[in-house]
This record gives structure tokens, sequence and C-alpha cells, in this order.
């Protein structure tokens, strides 16, 4: 008796996990046909791993508003280049201290790495050039590239004299004396780069942008700088100068409030932007370009009625949609990082992919690690020697 029970009981709860399982995937059949009008799966909202990503057309605001004399038939980079050269400039230029500046005399340059700095992070930069940054044994590593470092930095009248003896002794620093330290100006920061480039600048055939707070994978960066450098149609001049290359960020959520300090500095009103999604747009640890896409995004910027506050979604996303600007992986599989600091395990990934990390505190508005700018550079000089090592490890291999 006690064996046809067990038995009964069983057929029972086979039964019970089978009807459980049908409710389930009806369950997601209903959301999956419903998606587009159900609360679950609202797009203004982070989305179930059940819920289909929003259709672009209905949750991704044009740009083009913004300019009103542009048609909305210009079709190309280069059409809309040629036409926002003929706009009127609603902002005046960028003034940079003559003090700390440093010219680009080369005649001809692949790269030019530019870092977006704070004027008291001086002890973050010279970390930076002797690890990730650190020109010399980057030239050993590509000698058939003409690699260039600046520094771009904002105005504080106090650090001034620090700045003048920095910039003697390495010749790297870009001051721009009418642009503020806040974080709120970070469009106009950027702007003030391409600004410098497109004047100053204009022999690079490449540009990377990042941050003083970013750890850079500089060897596949120059891997990948190598390879277009190398490429026929990179050479060929009907091809396609405006090009950008990150790590894509696609279906962006605008954030409308946050409790977390950082995630403020992102908050966005509906006037500002009205719909719920970005379009896809790179992160900002940094992306490489091509020096038209420079010169055609500050000449979008000068002329734009109000420019749009976080500069990586308006730079690479908002104006590059417009513009149908290609905006590519740097390379496939690539990692970024996004934590409170880099770590050994990061570098040591088998695909050799790890290319940016949030490699120092201060990119998280909390306290530096205990020993402060001399752990930081303790970190860097860890991090900078295993990927050097594994570099030299894969070189040697290919010789043999």
């Amino acid at each position: 008796m006690s064996f046809y029970f067990n038995q009964r009981y069983r057929s029972f709860s086979l039964l019970k996990f089978v009807l459980l399982v049908i409710s389930l995937l009806l369950l997601l059949v209903y959301l999956f046909i419903s998606n587009s009008s159900d609360p679950i799966c609202d797009p203004e909202q982070h989305l179930w791993w059940f819920c289909s990503w929003p259709d672009p057309k209905t949750t991704v605001c044009p740009w083009n508003d913004h300019f009103s004399t542009l048609s909305n038939t210009i079709g190309t980079p280069q059409a809309y280049h040629k036409v926002l050269r003929s706009l009127p400039k609603r902002r005046s230029s960028f003034l940079f201290n003559n003090l700390t500046l440093t010219q680009c005399n080369e005649s001809s340059l692949d790269l030019l790495i530019f870092i977006i700095s704070k004027c008291s992070h001086g002890s973050i930069r010279q970390s930076i050039r002797r690890t990730w940054a650190n020109q010399r044994l980057l030239q050993q590593f590509f000698p058939d590239l003409h690699i260039k470092l600046l520094f771009l930095l904002d105005n504080d009248p106090h650090s001034t004299p620090k700045l003048v003896l920095e910039h003697q002794f390495y010749q790297d620093l870009v001051q721009v004396t009418n642009l503020p330290e806040q974080y709120d100006y970070v469009t106009q920061r950027e702007s003030a780069l391409y600004e410098f480039v497109v004047n100053r600048c204009q022999q690079t055939r490449f540009v990377f942008k990042t941050d003083d707070d970013i750890f850079i994978n500089t060897i596949l960066l120059l891997s990948k700088v190598q390879s277009l450098t190398n490429n026929a149609k990179m050479k060929d001049k009907t091809t396609n100068k405006y090009l950008m290359f990150g790590f894509p960020i696609e279906h962006g959520l605008v954030v409308r409030h946050s409790a977390d300090q950082v995630g403020q500095r992102y908050v966005i009103t509906k006037d500002e932007y009205s719909c719920p999604r970005y379009p896809t747009f790179l992160s900002g640890f940094g992306y490489l370009m091509t020096v038209e896409t420079c010169s055609l995004l500050f000449d979008a910027y000068v002329s734009d009625e109000r420019p749009f506050l976080l500069s990586d979604v308006y730079f690479t996303g908002l104006l590059a949609e417009m513009m149908q600007i290609p905006r590519m992986k740097i390379i496939e599989n690539v990692n970024y990082r996004y934590e409170s600091q880099c770590n050994e395990e990061f570098f040591r990934e088998k695909e050799n992919s790890a290319l940016a990390c949030a490699a120092s505190n201060d990119h998280f508005d909390v306290k530096q690690s205990k020993g402060g700018d001399r752990s930081l550079m303790n970190d860097y000089n860890r991090y900078w020697t295993m990927l050097t090592d594994q570099y030299d490890v894969l070189r040697n291999d290919n010789i043999k």
C-alpha cells in the first residue's frame, strides 16, 4: 500500500511541476507579445531579461532640431561637415595658456593620446607618463608608429606656478584658461580638446581621448592603430574617414534620478532630453577616432543651439547618430572594467582583451587607497609590468 501511495505522490508532484513549467511558458509568451505596452517592460525603466529591446524610433530623440537651418535629408558625414562649416558659430573659441601650451611640431603623427586631467592631479599624470603612456617604451614596442601624449587641463589659478614647472619638464600640457574645473563642464572640456586638435595638431591621423582616472592597455590600443594604418582601405581617398572606435553602449537608459552620489552626475531633465533612451554611444573610458571626426564633432558643437551635458553621450551618441558616423568596437571581445579599482585578475585574462578600467578611486568620488598617489603608482606599475611581460612573450612567440 505504501508503495502505491508513494507512486501516486510522485505522479502528483511531477504533474504539478509540469503545470508550473507550462504556466511560466505561457506567462513568457504573453510578456513577449505584450511587452510594448505592459508596464513590466516599460522602456523608461530597467528592462527584465525577457523584455525585448525598445524600438529606437520611439524611444530615442533625434538631434537635428538643435540645428534650425539643417535639413533632414543630409545623408553622410562628409555632407554634414560641408554644411556645418557654413553655419554661424554660436560659441567662441577656447583660450589656451601660452605658459603651458605644448605645440605639435611633428611633421606627422599616427596617434595623439589626449588625456583630460585636473590641474591638481600632477602625481596621477606622472604615474601615467611612467607606465601606460610611457612614450619611449611604446615607441620601442611599435617602432613604425609616431605617437604623442598630451594632457588637457582646466583652469585653476592656484596651480599655475606648479603647472608651468611641470610643463618645462615634460612639454605635454595644454591648459584652457576659460574652462572651470567643475564636472558640469565635461562637454566643454572635450570640445576644447577637439578645438586644439583641429587648429594646432591636424597632422595626426588618429586621436584617442580618455581621462586621467582610467588605466588604458595601450599595447592593445596601439595594436589597433597599427592595423588601421596598415589597412589599404584607410589610405584610399574615397574611403569614409569619419570613424569612431570604442566600447558601444546600446539602448542606454536616461537617468532621471539617482540615490547614488556618482549616478547623480548623469541625471538629465526631460527638458534637456525628453526620450527615455539614448542612441548607441561609446563608453567614456576612452575612444579612438580619426582627425576628420574630431573636426566634424567640433564644428557641430560650435553650431549647436543647446549642447548636451554628458560628453560621451553627446559626441559619440547624439551627434554621431545624427551625422551617421560609424561607431565600432575597437577590438572584438574587448573588456572594460567599471569598478572602484583595477585589479591584477583583470589583466590576466587569457584573451588578453582587457582594454580599460577605472583605475583611481577619484572616478567614484570616494577616498583613495591608504597610500594615496604612491599606492596608485604602485598599482599602475604592477598592471603595466604584467601587460609588458605578456606582450614580450607574444612578441617572442611570433618571432619564433
